[in-house]
C-alpha cells in the first residue's frame, strides 16, 4: 500500500523531527543553537526531504532560511503523525499521556495548578508540561500544535481554526494587609481611593495593558494611581502583599493562596477589569489524540469527574 513511499531514500522520522524543530525555532540557525555542525546536518536533512517530496520546504528570506507554505503543511502532517505514535507508545507501555499547557504565570498558579492537584489526587493517567506564554503568543502556538492547550483571555482568541470553552472569570480586587488597614477599613468602595493615597501599592508594571487599563479606570473616578512596586507578574505582587509592607491589586482567584490576614476592597474601577478566561485547543488535537477530550472536560468542569 505504501511501497512508493519507501521506493526512494530521504524520508525518516529523524528528518521529520528536524523539520518540526526548525519550525518551532523559527529558522535552521535558531534550531541549531549556534552549533555549526548541527546547522549543516539540519540543512542537509531538509534538503533530503525536499528531494523526496519534490517540493521546496524552506526558502531564504534575507539572511534567514524560513519554511515555505509546503514546509508548514508537512510540519502539520508530521506533528499529527508523531502525536499518534506517541499515544500508541503510551498505551502499549501503559504509560500516562503527556499534554502541554500554555498560559501566563497567574493562570498557571491559580487556574492550572489547582486542577492538576485534583487530577493527581484522583489518579487520572496524564502528565503535564507547563509553558509560560503571553496571551498574544498562545493562538499561534495552538495553530502550529506547539502546545496542546492554551488558557487565555477569551478576547485574545481571534485566530481562526481554534476551539475553546470559557472556564472561569478573572475578577480583581485590592488586597490590604489587615495590620495596615486597621479596624476602620471594611472593604467598601469609598475605602479604595483612601487606601491608594495612604499605603504603598504593588501590581503589574506600567508596560502592561493591565496597568494602563487600571490607571485609566481610576482616572475616570478621579482617583490617582500610584504604584510603588511594579511587578512582571501577579504571583510576585502577591508575594509583596504577603510581606505585609504592600497592598496589591490581584485577581480574586488568588484568595485561596493568600489565606487570612488581608482585607479585600472592591471598586467599580476594578470591576471593569473583569475578563473571561477560556481553555483553547486546535480541533486537530482531538483527531490525533482523542484522549484530549477528557482533559477538556476536566478543566471545563472538574466537579463532573
Amino acid at each position: 500500500m505504501f511501497e512508493h513511499l519507501f521506493a526512494e531514500r530521504g524520508l525518516s522520522l529523524d528528518r521529520l523531527k528536524t523539520l518540526i524543530e526548525v519550525a518551532k525555532a523559527g529558522s535552521i540557525a535558531a534550531a541549531a543553537r549556534g552549533d555549526s555542525a548541527r546547522q549543516s546536518l539540519y540543512s542537509r536533512q531538509i534538503k533530503e526531504l525536499e528531494e523526496f517530496f519534490g517540493v521546496e520546504l524552506a526558502g531564504r528570506r534575507g539572511k534567514v532560511l524560513a519554511l515555505t507554505r509546503s514546509g508548514w503543511e508537512l510540519v502539520r502532517l508530521a506533528s499529527e503523525s508523531l502525536c499518534l505514535l506517541d499515544d500508541f507508545k503510551s498505551r502499549s507501555r501503559n504509560l500516562p499521556y503527556r499534554f502541554t499547557i500554555g498560559a501566563g504565570d497567574s493562570l498557571h498558579a491559580w487556574v492550572v495548578a489547582p486542577v492538576l492537584a485534583d487530577i493527581q489526587r484522583r489518579g487520572l493517567p496524564w502528565l503535564f508540561a507547563l509553558e509560560n506564554l503571553r496571551n498574544s503568543e498562545i493562538p499561534l502556538k495552538l495553530q502550529n500544535m506547539d502546545v496542546d492547550f492554551g488558557i487565555v483571555r477569551t478576547s485574545a482568541l481571534a485566530a481562526e481554526g481554534l476551539e475553546s470553552r470559557a472556564i472561569c472569570s478573572m475578577d480583581y480586587a485590592l488586597y490590604v494587609p489587615a495590620a495596615l488597614a486597621g479596624k476602620k477599613v471594611r472593604g467598601r468602595d469609598e475605602d479604595f481611593s483612601l487606601l491608594l493615597g495612604m499605603f504603598p501599592l504593588a501590581t503589574l508594571g506600567s508596560g502592561s495593558g493591565f496597568h494602563a487599563s487600571l490607571k485609566r479606570n481610576c482616572a475616570e473616578f478621579g482617583i490617582s494611581l500610584r504604584v510603588q512596586c511594579e511587578t512582571q507578574s501577579f504571583p510576585f505582587a502577591a508575594r509583596m502583599l504577603k510581606s505585609g509592607a504592600f497592598m496589591a491589586v490581584l485577581p480574586c482567584m488568588a484568595e485561596a493562596e493568600l489565606g487570612g490576614g488581608f482585607v479585600k476592597v472592591t471598586h467599580p474601577a476594578l470591576d471593569r477589569l473583569s475578563r473571561s478566561i477560556s481553555l483553547a485547543w486546535n480541533p486537530r488535537l482531538l483527531r490525533v489524540r482523542p484522549s484530549a477530550r477528557r482533559v477538556i472536560d476536566v478543566f471545563s468542569a472538574p466537579e463532573r469527574e
